[in-house]
C-alpha cells in the first residue's frame, strides 16, 4: 500500500471553462529532521495524477479508474513515467500556484507537526495547519472535470515528476523536442579511423545559412540549413583541443587551439571560406567564444574564481567577470543572440552577465548536478541546456548515466521543458532566426566514447499538443 504524499481538496470546477482550482496538503513530513516533500510545481503531470486518482471507483481487479481520464489512460500507462512526462499536456494544458500557506514551517509550527497525516473520509488532521497551496488548473477537454464537486477531497501517493510546464505563450519561441526534424550522421561520410573522435564545436553562421560542425581531431563539416545537404568535409590541421568560430559578418570558419589560461594566444589559425570551398586567410579570431555581433568575446583567466575576462576585437580593455566571488570554475558559456547578455555555467550554477558592464545581473544557484552546455535563442529569453538528469531518481539507468536536454525560460528561471536522453549532450547551438535547435547527441556505448557516432539532432521550434 502506497503511503499518501499529499492532500487534494476541490474550491472550484467550472467545466465549461475548462478550469478548477485545487488546494493541495503536504500529508508526509518528518518531523526529526524537519523535512517534508516539496510543494508540486506547475508541471501538468503531477496534477494528471491527482484528477486521475479523483476519479470514483474501480474496474474490476485491473484497479482502473471508472472515471473519463481512466478510460482514456491505464494505470500502467500512467505509472510509466516517461508516459506521463510526455503526455500530460495533452489532458492538462496549463498549471498555476496562485497561494501558498504555512511554508516554510516555524519552528513553533514544527513542535505541532506530525510525520503523516492520514485521510479519513476526504479530511485530515488539522488541515489548517499543514503546508499547502492553491492552484489554477487548465484541462483540454470539460469531461476531465465532470467527477469532481466543491468540498471533494481525497489522497495522492503521486509525487513531482520534473515534467513539461511550458505554456502556449512559450511554444513559438523554444525547441520541440519530441522528435527531430532531422538526424544528421557527420563520422559517416569520412574515411579513416575515428577512434577517440567526438563533436567539440557546432555553430549556425550568424546568418543561420549553415550549420559548422568540428571534432576534437579536427575535421569539419559544414552543412546547409535549407536542405541539411553536407555541403563541407575536411579537416583543419592538428590542434590540441580545437577551438572553432565563425568570422562574423560572413561564411569563413576559423579553427585554433585552444588558448591557456594567463597566456596571450598564439595568432595562428585554420580559415575556410565556405561560400568558395577553400583554404582562406582571415583575420585572427581573439578569444574562446564571441558574440553574434562579434562586439564581445571571452577569453579564460587566472581568477581565483575561475572564469572568464570579457573583451572586444582586441584583448585590452577588458571586464573580468567577477562571477561567484568564490572558487566555481565556469563550465560552458552562451551569448544571447541579440548579445546583450553572457551565460556563464559553473559546474551547478548559473550566471547571467549583462555585456554592457560586465556585471552579473542575475544567478541561479544549484541549477544542475551538473551543468555541461548552453545555448541561448535571440534575445536570452530561453535557454537550452544539456545537465545531468532531473529524473534519475525514479527512472532505472544505474552506472548509465545519461544526459537531459532542458530549456529554461529566464523570466522565472523555471525549467518548462525537458526530455530524458540515453545520450550524452555534447554541443548546442540555436539558430539565429530561431527555427533551429541543434544537439550533438553521443549515444551510450559499452565498447566506450568518443568513438565517432555521435548524431547531430536538429529539433524544430514549437512543440503542440497531440
Amino acid at each position: 500500500m502506497s503511503t499518501d504524499m499529499y492532500g487534494v481538496r476541490v474550491l472550484a470546477v467550472e467545466p465549461d471553462e475548462l478550469r478548477a482550482r485545487l488546494k493541495v496538503f503536504v500529508v508526509y513530513y518528518d518531523v526529526g529532521s524537519r523535512t517534508h516533500i516539496p510543494l508540486p510545481d506547475e508541471e501538468p503531470n503531477t496534477f494528471l495524477h491527482f484528477l486521475w486518482e479523483a476519479a470514483s471507483g474501480y474496474l474490476g481487479d485491473g484497479d482502473d479508474r471508472t472515471g473519463p481520464l481512466g478510460r482514456a489512460m491505464s494505470t500502467s500507462q500512467l505509472l510509466d513515467y516517461e508516459w506521463a512526462d510526455t503526455n500530460a499536456r495533452r489532458f492538462i494544458s496549463r498549471v498555476e500556484r496562485v497561494r501558498i500557506r504555512n511554508h516554510p514551517l516555524t519552528d513553533d509550527q514544527w513542535e505541532d507537526m506530525h510525520d503523516v497525516y492520514y485521510e479519513r473520509d476526504g479530511a485530515w488532521k488539522d488541515e489548517d495547519l499543514l503546508v499547502q497551496a492553491e492552484y489554477e488548473i487548465r484541462v483540454t477537454d470539460r469531461k476531465w472535470l465532470e467527477p469532481l464537486s466543491v468540498g471533494d477531497g481525497w489522497g495522492s501517493a503521486a509525487f513531482p515528476l520534473n515534467g513539461d510546464s511550458w505554456t502556449a505563450e512559450d511554444s513559438p519561441h523554444i525547441p520541440d523536442l519530441a522528435q527531430p526534424a532531422v538526424t544528421l550522421l557527420p563520422f559517416e561520410t569520412g574515411t579513416g579511423s575515428v577512434e577517440y573522435d567526438h563533436v567539440n564545436g557546432m555553430d549556425f553562421s550568424d546568418d543561420g545559412e549553415y550549420l559548422a560542425v568540428c571534432s576534437d581531431q579536427g575535421r569539419v563539416w559544414v552543412y546547409d540549413t535549407a536542405e541539411w545537404s553536407e555541403v563541407v568535409h575536411t579537416h583543419a590541421g592538428d590542434w590540441i583541443v580545437p577551438l572553432m568560430m565563425w568570422v562574423p559578418g560572413g561564411h569563413v570558419l576559423v579553427v585554433k587551439g585552444y588558448s591557456t589560461v594567463g597566456e596571450p594566444e598564439e595568432r595562428k589559425q585554420w580559415a575556410y571560406d565556405v561560400d568558395r570551398r577553400a583554404e582562406v586567410e582571415a583575420p585572427f579570431q581573439l578569444g574562446h567564444r564571441r558574440s553574434r555581433d562579434g562586439a564581445h568575446r571571452i577569453t579564460p583567466n587566472g581568477a581565483r574564481e575561475g572564469g572568464f575576462d570579457l573583451h572586444g576585437d582586441e584583448r585590452e580593455p577588458f571586464h573580468r567577470v567577477s562571477h561567484a566571488g568564490e572558487w566555481d570554475p565556469i563550465q560552458c558559456t552562451a551569448f544571447s543572440g541579440d548579445s546583450s547578455r553572457l551565460f556563464l555555467g559553473a559546474q551547478q550554477n548559473l550566471y547571467v552577465v549583462d555585456t554592457t558592464t560586465g556585471e552579473v545581473i542575475d544567478k541561479v544557484h544549484d541549477a544542475s548536478e551538473r551543468l555541461f552546455t548552453l545555448a541561448s535563442n535571440e534575445d536570452g529569453g530561453y535557454l537550452a541546456v544539456g545537465s545531468f538528469s532531473r529524473k534519475l531518481s525514479y527512472l532505472e539507468f544505474r552506472e548509465r548515466r545519461p544526459h537531459e536536454l532542458c530549456v529554461w525560460r529566464m523570466a522565472d528561471k523555471k525549467i518548462i521543458l525537458g526530455r530524458q536522453l540515453r545520450t550524452y549532450v555534447d554541443a548546442l547551438s540555436w539558430s539565429p532566426d530561431n527555427r533551429w535547435l541543434a544537439a550533438a547527441l553521443e549515444p551510450l556505448s559499452d565498447q566506450g566514447f568518443h568513438r565517432g557516432k555521435a548524431e547531430l539532432a536538429v529539433f524544430p521550434m514549437g512543440p503542440v499538443d497531440d
